[in-house]
């Protein structure tokens, strides 16, 4: 266990990988629920909109848990020169390739009628979007000034952690009290 731990890059990098999951994954969920609340507003009161809110945000933790443990999975199976010493960029490069091709998908596919050509057109989508995903990796771990660019993003990103991380927390008490009682 302490070989996999000593693997691991430093604590802000992994934060700034982090919120970079946090950010998109948080703001995708917003985006795409903001067009359907005038709707819900015929059907839910308030707090129960609230509550669709806390459970998506609990349901976003995870997703963003899930992200950054998949990116510290592949920089300890990876040799160390390849992704260790590049964290930040390639862990935020592929995290924005990963969820910005999971948005681009569903925002394309949001009708039920076309679920079988979804299905089947999974290997269409993705063998594009892991050649982008290394293209994109090369360029900014290869390109000083986008490697800068990139990083000093990423640390402007972790202000979305004290915003999205109370939420989440307030989220999780919403859903014990509601499974509770």
């Amino acid at each position: 266990m302490g070989k996999f731990i000593a693997r691991l890059p430093d604590r802000r990098s992994i934060l700034g990988v982090y919120a970079t999951a946090v950010f998109l994954v948080y703001s995708w969920t917003l985006f795409a629920s903001f067009w359907k609340v005038p709707s819900w507003l015929f059907f839910l009161n308030i707090s129960e909109i609230l509550s669709v809110y806390a459970y998506s945000f609990v349901i976003d933790f995870a997703e963003s848990l899930t992200l950054l443990f998949l990116v510290l999975l592949v920089g300890m199976l990876l040799p160390r020169r390849w992704w260790n010493a590049k964290f930040t960029t390639m862990g935020a490069v592929w995290i924005a390739v990963l969820m910005g091709s999971i948005m681009i998908r569903l925002y394309t596919n949001r009708t039920p009628d076309g679920w079988e050509e979804f299905i089947y057109t999974q290997w269409a989508w993705w063998g594009p979007s892991l050649l982008l995903g290394l293209t994109l990796s090369f360029i900014f771990s290869h390109v000083s000034w986008l490697r800068k660019w990139l990083e000093n993003l990423v640390d402007r990103l972790i202000v979305f952690l004290y915003l999205y991380l109370p939420l989440t927390v307030l989220s999780v008490i919403v859903v014990l009290a509601r499974i509770i009682f």
